[in-house]
């Protein structure tokens, strides 16, 4: 058995059809062949069949057992290749949430600025669900990113770097810029600013106002936490952030929300467990778990 022969198979069980698999690998039809025969010697099962007199292919139940194994092997061997080939690169390629990265990116520059590694670094900035999936393809070494509730994985070491409430943006001038603290039905009927949709503040905002069944008067999406409060200083309406976040004009003030209806962010990073860092890596990663974002 080799890798060659496991793809053309795959190829063979997904297309039922020589000609196809032998035209997609640019290849005769005697070789592809010769692959199913030496597995079905390997294994001493027949792997495929005729389906009565047509030319299409049936895979056994043995076959698809086996399919489903080489798939996975596939994939490992993809996977093997892309870490061999990379452990000589003196790069670490980092993604970062777009919340991470408001937090985060520009202390991580710094830092790797300051310690002479910024020509080390290549940033990415995506949704979080982008970046964990770039994590596990290999494309990145490291994600920072930000969620609700802390990562549990199975494939993925998972580091939790910091703690952000959520709390609300109110102009000076607005009546809720003198409470304390902030609960979800002072929210009713309140012109707000929020972030768009799909968004962590977002989610937290539509989580939050659910809880307490209220309905949130949303008169605009900001797509980002900055201009949110650059509204919120004109006066249009209170915003829902994370703290931290934006850098607070002088008219704008922060309302924590009352803690027994707080809601949290998660700043985390993951790597792969089966990532192994080569010495400029480790000394990359390592540096991220110190680093602390600008509040």
């Amino acid at each position: 058995m080799n890798e060659r022969d496991l793809k053309y198979y795959c190829n063979l069980v997904e297309t039922g059809n020589y000609t196809a698999t032998a035209n997609h690998f640019q290849v005769t039809q005697p070789a592809i062949s010769a692959a199913l025969k030496r597995l079905e010697t390997q294994y001493a099962t027949q792997l495929m069949t005729h389906q009565a007199h047509r030319s299409q292919l049936v895979t056994t139940a043995a076959g698809q057992v086996l399919y489903i194994k080489a798939r996975q092997l596939i994939q490992a061997f993809t996977q093997v290749e892309l870490e061999v080939k990379h452990a000589e690169d003196q790069k670490v390629r980092l993604g970062f949430s777009h919340v991470a990265g408001g937090l985060w990116l520009p202390r991580v520059i710094e830092t790797f600025a300051h310690h002479q590694l910024l020509p080390a670094v290549t940033t990415e900035i995506a949704i979080s669900e982008r970046l964990l999936d770039q994590l596990r393809h290999h494309k990145l070494d490291a994600a920072i990113f930000s969620s609700l509730q802390p990562l549990q994985s199975d494939d993925l070491q998972v580091f939790q770097l910091e703690v952000h409430p959520l709390c609300v943006l109110a102009n000076v001038q607005h009546p809720l810029s003198r409470l304390a603290l902030i609960e979800a039905k002072d929210l009713q009927q309140v012109p707000m600013i929020a972030r768009q949709l799909h968004s962590l503040p977002r989610n937290a905002l539509e989580s939050y106002c659910r809880q307490s069944n209220v309905q949130p008067q949303i008169i605009y999406e900001a797509p980002s936490s900055q201009l949110v409060e650059d509204l919120v200083s004109r006066n249009l309406g209170i915003g829902f952030v994370i703290d931290g976040s934006v850098s607070l004009s002088p008219n704008v003030v922060k309302i924590p929300l009352k803690p027994s209806q707080a809601i949290d962010c998660y700043m985390q990073m993951a790597v792969r467990k089966s990532f192994i860092p080569n010495e400029q890596q480790s000394r990359c990663i390592d540096l991220l778990k110190q680093i602390k974002s600008q509040n």
